[in-house]
């Protein structure tokens, strides 16, 4: 079509020739709607402007020039509009998948970081002298294993001081095994109560490729707690779970939900999975609000489908008004991974007997080492009182 008007201008001389139907048939008013939108269009040459010009020229004895066809890269839309390029376009969708296989890539090592963290600690786990120094101490420990509900293999020691007397698990951290929380476990054994630690799913010597921080950890829990009651006769009103910082935000989730529970010792946990990650993300990469939004959206996005569980539905402080038992809440005021307020949060959000101890200058879970004396003493007094006496359980 551009062709044929073209060459219509050029044999008119610079003169707007009328308009009449193209060579190749189509209709009078195709011609006229074509002409319309050459009109209304924003390219290089309007169809206007190109015929005065034109006159213009002849007028004066010039030479009127052809016009220029117009740039295959260029389209503009019938009915006028801004310049539209597909070079444009290519060269933005290009950029724009670019930017997402970068932002992917960034984010991938980081989801691996929070759902397959690297782990701690495991020849002391191998090495015989940790059970070696327990039975010294005058303490039990038999080599237990027990199954999930999804069949995940989890592997403890069962320390046994009292049969089917009070009870109490020990739930260690991320990145942790059964021997970091072997000082709690000492001091309450030595008290009276029966023990049981266990290496939580993709940890030390148990089953699992992925952590979750309580999406399946719970349910993995509640299947240790159906092993005690079956298997150790262990009264389901005599069993407390202590935990340390993961561990802490587990038992807390268990609570909720596992009326066996009768009482939680929780030092050092997260209020929200989602809150915590943001705020390690955030330290690790240093980022802005601007770019850290989409960074971390792609991290939970990428940690949810990796792990098959949902970040968002990991969150102790929306449970926390479901736990009827009673709860002791410990946090070090010297905490830089977790700080305090994820406590203080969990703390108010309670609706049963609570209460909580700030240890001044302790850091991320280290209580137990920074007042060890009053650690004990508060750990030991509290499942007594709510666990009932061990030494006069029957």
């Amino acid at each position: 079509m551009f062709e044929w008007y073209k060459r219509r201008l050029q044999n008119s001389g610079g003169r707007q020739a009328p308009v009449s139907s193209p060579p190749d048939g189509d209709s009078a008013a195709d011609s006229a709607q074509t002409h319309g939108t050459i009109e209304n269009s924003t390219q290089s040459f309007t169809m206007t402007n190109e015929v005065q010009t034109l006159s213009k020229s002849a007028s004066a004895g010039g030479f009127a020039p052809a016009v220029n066809p117009p740039d295959p890269n260029i389209i503009a839309p019938a009915g006028g509009g801004s310049r539209f390029s597909w070079t444009k376009v290519a060269w933005i969708l290009g950029l724009g998948t670019a930017g997402s296989a970068a932002l992917v890539g960034a984010t991938y090592p980081l989801s691996g970081l929070l759902i397959r963290p690297r782990l701690k600690r495991l020849s002391q786990l191998k090495s015989p002298h940790v059970k070696t120094m327990i039975r010294r101490l005058g303490i039990q420990v038999e080599d237990v294993s027990f199954s999930s509900f999804d069949s995940t293999r989890l592997n403890g020691w069962w320390m046994e001081a009292n049969p089917g007397g009070p009870t109490v698990v020990i739930l260690h951290g991320v990145k942790q095994n059964r021997t970091d929380v072997i000082r709690t476990a000492i001091v309450l054994g030595r008290a009276g109560f029966n023990i049981l630690v266990f290496d939580g799913r993709g940890h030390g010597n148990s089953g699992g490729r992925y952590v979750t921080y309580g999406f399946y950890e719970k349910r993995d829990a509640d299947s240790v707690l159906k092993w005690l009651t079956e298997e150790k006769k262990v009264k389901p009103g005599l069993i407390g779970i202590a935990g340390e910082s993961m561990g802490a935000a587990i038992a807390l989730q268990v609570a909720a939900s596992n009326p066996s529970v009768s009482a939680v010792w929780a030092d050092s946990p997260f209020s929200s999975l989602r809150r915590i990650a943001e705020e390690y993300v955030r330290k690790v990469t240093h980022l802005p609000d601007v770019v850290l939004s989409p960074v971390l959206w792609t991290t939970i996005k990428m940690a949810n489908y990796r792990g098959k569980f949902d970040i968002e539905l990991v969150n102790p402080l929306s449970v926390a008004a479901s736990i009827n038992c009673p709860v002791y809440m410990v946090h070090g005021t010297a905490d830089q991974l977790i700080s305090p307020e994820h406590s203080q949060h969990i703390f108010g959000a309670l609706t049963g007997t609570k209460e909580m101890w700030l240890v001044e200058g302790a850091r991320h879970a280290r209580a137990v080492r920074h007042s060890r004396q009053e650690y004990s003493d508060r750990i030991t007094g509290f499942f007594r009182k709510f666990l009932a006496d061990p030494k006069q359980a029957a």
